[in-house]
C-alpha cells in the first residue's frame, strides 16, 4: 500500500507553528520537528515554505539525508483549508511531493486524538474548532469561523480580550493590574507604565498569531488578576458550548486538544471537566493516519 514511498509525513499547520512527524512506510518513527506557521491565511506559498523547513529540520535531526520529494507522501492538517480557493492554491503549489492529502487541522486533530475511531474534539490553539466522527462514519465540524469574528476560547481570542483590557485601562474604564502592565510591556508600552502610541503601533501590525502571543500572559496571571481569571472562565464556557453542540447526547469520548488545552482544563464547567480526556496522539499523527487512508483508497 505505501511501499512506493520511502517516507510518510504528517503535518500539523497552524497559525503559530508547523509540526511534522516523519515515519517510514512500515510505520517506524524517524523524527519530528517544528517551523514557522503554515496556516493558509498567511499565504499558500509561505505555508509550503514552512512545511519544507520543518521536514528538512526533522531529517537533519534524524541524521538521514532527505530523499527527493517524490519519494515522500504528505498528510496535511492545515488551518484555512475550509476556504476552497486557498486549498486549491495550496494543492497547485505542491513542490513535487509524490502524494498529498489535505484536510482541516480539526480533522487531523480528531484522527490523532481517537486514532481514527469515533469521538469528538475541541481544539484550542491559535484558533479554535470542534469536530466529531460519528459511529456511522459521518464527520461533523463546527466553529472555526476564523479570527476575529469566531475562534472563541482560542489563543487569539484570549489575546484580543487582554488587549481590550489594556485599552480600558488607558481610558480609565478599568483599573490597572499585573495583566495590563505585562501586556503593555509586551506591546512596547514603556515597561508596563503605559505608552499609548506603542500599543497603537502594535495594534496596527497585529494579526491572529500576534494576538495569540498574548494568551500566555492571560493564563499566567489567573491567580493575581481577576480580569485574567474572568477571561479564562469565559473561555471555558465557550468550550462547553462547542462540546454540547457537537455531541448533545455527550456519548462520544471527548478530547480537549491544542496548545491551550492544559491551561484551560481547570476553567471548564465541572461536568465537562470530568468528561474530557487526553488525546491519544496529536494532529501531526493524525496527518499520518490521513495519508495512509488516502494511499489505501488509491489501491482499491
Amino acid at each position: 500500500m505505501t511501499t512506493d514511498y520511502g517516507y510518510l509525513i504528517g503535518v500539523d499547520g497552524g497559525g503559530t507553528k508547523t509540526h511534522v512527524r516523519i515515519h517510514t512506510a512500515d510505520g517506524t518513527e524517524i523524527a519530528e520537528a517544528t517551523a514557522g506557521p503554515s496556516a493558509l491565511m498567511h499565504g499558500r506559498q509561505a505555508a509550503w515554505a514552512a512545511i519544507c523547513d520543518a521536514i528538512q529540520a526533522a531529517f537533519c535531526k534524524s541524521g538521514i539525508t532527505p530523499p527527493v520529494y517524490e519519494h515522500m507522501a504528505l498528510g496535511c492538517g492545515l488551518s484555512g483549508v475550509n476556504v476552497p480557493q486557498w486549498a486549491d492554491e495550496f494543492s497547485g503549489l505542491n513542490p513535487g511531493f509524490g502524494s498529498l492529502a489535505i484536510a482541516s487541522d480539526a480533522i487531523t486533530t480528531l484522527l490523532g486524538a481517537h486514532q481514527g475511531k469515533p469521538g469528538a474534539i475541541v481544539a484550542i490553539g491559535t484558533g479554535s474548532i470542534g469536530a466529531a466522527l460519528l459511529a456511522d462514519g459521518r464527520l461533523r465540524t463546527l466553529g472555526g469561523w476564523g479570527f476575529p469574528s469566531g475562534d472563541e476560547a482560542s489563543g487569539a481570542w484570549l489575546g484580543l480580550h487582554a488587549i481590550n483590557h489594556v485599552q480600558q485601562v488607558f481610558d480609565g474604564r478599568a483599573n490597572p493590574d499585573i495583566l495590563s502592565a505585562d501586556v503593555m510591556q509586551f506591546c512596547g508600552g514603556n515597561n508596563g507604565n503605559g505608552d499609548r502610541n506603542c500599543v497603537l503601533g502594535w495594534l496596527a501590525r497585529a494579526n491572529q498569531s500576534m494576538y495569540a502571543q498574548l494568551a500566555p500572559l492571560v493564563s499566567n496571571h489567573v491567580i493575581h488578576s481577576a480580569v485574567a481569571r474572568n477571561i479564562m472562565e469565559k473561555a471555558g464556557s465557550a468550550i462547553e458550548k462547542l462540546a454540547l453542540a457537537l455531541d448533545p447526547s455527550a456519548r462520544l469520548p471527548l478530547a480537549l486538544c491544542g496548545g491551550l488545552a492544559v491551561p484551560l482544563q481547570e476553567f471548564l464547567p465541572p461536568a465537562l471537566r470530568q468528561r474530557a480526556i487526553c488525546p491519544v496522539a496529536d494532529s501531526a499523527a493524525g496527518g499520518l493516519i490521513l495519508i495512509r487512508q488516502q494511499l489505501a483508497m488509491e489501491c482499491i
